[in-house]
């Protein structure tokens, strides 16, 4: 295997003040906000966001890894322009509902699956709003494949993160081994070192990251498959501030690109975390 360039280092290191300076602008607080949003996450002092799957933390003495959703970037971000910390809990489908409704979260993160009924999304005391974020499960995999359709995928080995829930169901879909990993670069490593046949991220989060050089060799992919999954967020119904404040930062968030500042973002760093991991010649050869 080819040790990746250090191209991912500086560009991350080049970029580090630029992102400072957008999420600066952005937690700026929007025009019209008023005292009574998210009155008991003011109250407590913090703002609680539920999220379907928080990664185990890594072992004693492990290196940091980028997650594989942006639902603690999301959540982070909302913190900001509510001048609010933000604590990060996992919430079971199930208990959504009753989450929200009991104040044990503020606001929960959830995907809406095209075709499919999800606990919570359609109960009458939760109001759903869009954060802008879609995306369909999008192969990764060496460009000298002799695979192409998903049709060969049948008995090979799929490899993603743990919170990939739609990679996890399209892979078994087909008949694929499914290997899951605690964050996504683990699972990229192992496309990159031959112990995986395909790796799969996002489609919005693939194209960024086959932008860098050392991705070139590992570029081609299948025809995207699966269900259309989109991020929401979910409110009180009954809190209306709430509700309207939050309506309002997914327009500034679509006028000033956060979400695609978000996304390449992802890139850079699981590039990074990748070349962390791979120090050593490509088993492959050149």
């Amino acid at each position: 295997m080819i040790p990746l360039p250090l191209s991912a280092i500086v560009t991350r290191r080049s970029l580090l003040a630029a992102v400072a300076l957008a999420v600066a602008a952005l937690a700026a607080p929007l025009p019209g906000q008023t005292a009574e949003a998210f009155a008991q996450a003011r109250a407590r002092g913090a703002l609680v966001v539920g999220i379907p799957y928080l990664a185990p933390p890594a072992a004693a003495g492990a290196k940091v890894r980028t997650p594989e959703r942006l639902d603690t970037v999301m959540a982070a971000r909302l913190g900001e322009q509510l001048g609010l910390p933000v604590t990060v809990v996992q919430v079971e489908p199930a208990q959504r509902a009753s989450a929200l409704a009991g104040g044990t979260v503020d606001l929960l993160l959830a995907d809406r699956v095209d075709g499919q009924s999800e606990p919570g999304l359609d109960s009458p005391g939760v109001a759903l709003v869009p954060t802008g974020y879609a995306a369909r499960p999008k192969a990764v995999i060496r460009s000298d494949t002799a695979l192409r359709s998903w049709q060969d995928a049948h008995g090979r080995s799929v490899c993603m993160s743990s919170a990939a829930f739609q990679a996890q169901a399209l892979a078994a879909q087909w008949g694929a081994t499914v290997r899951t990993f605690r964050v996504p670069s683990d699972a990229l490593v192992a496309v990159r070192e031959g112990a995986c046949d395909i790796g799969l991220v996002d489609d919005a989060q693939w194209g960024p990251l086959m932008r860098f050089p050392e991705w070139k060799k590992f570029s081609a992919t299948l025809p995207v498959q699966g269900a259309r999954a989109e991020r929401v967020w979910l409110a009180r119904a009954d809190d209306a501030a709430a509700t309207a404040w939050l309506s309002d930062a997914m327009r500034q968030w679509r006028s000033q690109g956060t979400l695609r500042a978000m996304i390449d973002k992802w890139s850079r760093d699981v590039a990074f975390d990748v070349y962390l991991d791979q120090e050593v010649p490509d088993c492959h050869g050149g």
